[in-house]
């Protein structure tokens, strides 16, 4: 059977036409909400996307090895903003199997309103995005 779908691009409020670069750029540059924490953290911010975000945080707790085991560590926890990345609306009656069928997530068992991390595989299975 054909599946038949669409979808529908949400940009995230404040969205600026994306460009992934980590050059500098001469234009304006979107803040996240979470800007001023970041910042307050030490985070040494640099352009992605349109976006302000933090590369990594300066001080006595920053710097990637410390980073990458705090995140990993008993007890503590970490925060990734996403608020530069858009979202998607599927439509269509065959938008579950359509996915189903491009994600290894288990789309069918999401409520309405729900989302989960997945990723979007080829043909042979090989890992093209995560979601």
């Amino acid at each position: 059977s054909s599946l038949t779908t669409r979808a529908t691009l949400r940009k995230p409020a404040l969205c600026v036409p994306p460009s992934r670069s980590f050059a500098a750029e001469s234009e304006n540059l979107v803040k996240t909400a979470l800007y001023n924490v970041h910042k307050d953290l030490g985070g040494d911010m640099v352009p992605f996307a349109g976006y302000e975000l933090p590369v990594l945080y300066k001080g006595e707790n920053g710097g990637v090895m410390k980073e990458h085991l705090w995140c990993r560590a008993d007890g503590k926890a970490s925060l990734f903003d996403v608020s530069h990345m858009g979202q998607i609306r599927w439509h269509g009656k065959d938008r579950v199997a359509f996915l189903e069928r491009v994600v290894v997530g288990d789309i069918a068992s999401l409520k309405e309103g729900m989302g989960c991390l997945s990723l979007v595989t080829n043909e042979k299975g090989g890992i093209i995005d995560d979601t």
